[in-house]
């Protein structure tokens, strides 16, 4: 933990972790810290050896720690989870006895790839299924990459662990989820994610997110929504689609006030046509999500995939009388 101005390191832990997971992110509840040891690793040994230095291993254990804020190795509450690849997490809070985390989760790794001897495309076209009946991935299916938002639920009295699929398999994989920030570590009722062309991911051999999505932890699933939710409770998703062959990155939530309502505010983000080939700024009403942007930013020059970031607030100078 560091100062808020990023000048003073205040708490420092070691883990003591048996392997050197890839943590990508970690999240944080009003009085804990959530860290996540999933079975994606770095091993310089297993390169050196030939090996990949990037592996997930679906074998291999995947746990959650609650660790106090200001707590030290042996304060951390391990929670065995199913094994799993998370990179992003949307939120984590406190519910009772209970710290409830949601995050993307996949059944395995879009890192490192496919192997060199495979074909980029038929990788992508194979990991990235979706749609009804027999074309879509099942629960099952140990090699699918589709991300779903999910949610684990450890309970820090009887240690229990809750885990399900809160959206479906019928419409898109997402990730790179975010949250108005003022509810981080809080709960909240709203989320956004970006979602996955899988026809233009395969094509491509690379990810692409065509579109966004809007979670509503709090209201249920449409019929369209719950098609394929089996005895799961599914939550309303609401899409935002783009333009054909236009992809975006970099979304983010920025309230309009400080104020307003959780929704009330907008998601931005960078998206490139390649069609015109054309970088522009999308600026979109989370209240008005399926709507068309209430504005298009046409950008001088192209903002590459992957390109992310954060709004700030800044206070600007008060113009002379």
């Amino acid at each position: 933990l560091i100062t808020a101005d990023g000048e003073k390191l205040l708490h420092k832990v070691d883990l003591n972790l048996s392997r050197c997971s890839l943590v990508h992110d970690v999240g944080i509840t009003e009085r804990y810290n959530v860290i996540m040891d999933f079975p994606l690793t770095i091993d310089l040994n297993r390169l050196l050896t030939g090996g990949p230095l990037i592996k997930y291993d679906k074998q291999d254990y995947a746990r959650i720690g609650v660790m106090p804020r200001y707590g030290n190795t042996e304060s951390i509450r391990w929670f065995d989870v199913a094994p799993n690849c998370t990179f992003h997490i949307l939120n984590c809070f406190e519910d009772g006895n209970d710290v409830v985390v949601r995050a993307c989760r996949s059944l395995n790794s879009i890192l490192p790839g496919p192997e060199m001897w495979e074909d980029k495309f038929d990788w992508f076209s194979s990991k990235f299924r979706f749609g009804h009946g027999d074309d879509a991935a099942s629960e099952d299916d140990d090699v699918s990459v589709f991300a779903r938002c999910y949610e684990w639920r450890l309970n820090l009295e009887t240690g229990e662990v809750k885990e399900r699929n809160l959206t479906g398999k019928t419409e898109a994989s997402m990730d790179f989820p975010i949250i108005h920030p003022a509810f981080t570590g809080l709960p909240n009722r709203f989320g956004y994610t970006q979602t996955v062309d899988s026809e233009a991911s395969s094509a491509a051999g690379m990810p692409k997110f065509g579109g966004l999505a809007k979670l509503y932890f709090q209201e249920p699933a449409t019929n369209k929504d719950a098609d394929n939710q089996r005895e799961e409770a599914m939550i309303k998703v609401e899409y935002h689609e783009f333009e054909k062959n236009t992809f975006c990155s970099g979304a983010a939530f920025v309230p309009k006030m400080a104020t307003a309502e959780e929704d009330d505010g907008w998601v931005i983000t960078f998206v490139h046509n390649e069609d015109t080939h054309t970088s522009k700024v999308y600026i979109i009403d989370a209240k008005k999500f399926s709507s068309e942007p209430v504005a298009k930013i046409t950008l001088p020059c192209r903002v590459p995939y992957g390109f992310h970031g954060a709004f700030m607030p800044m206070s600007l100078p008060v113009p002379p009388m």
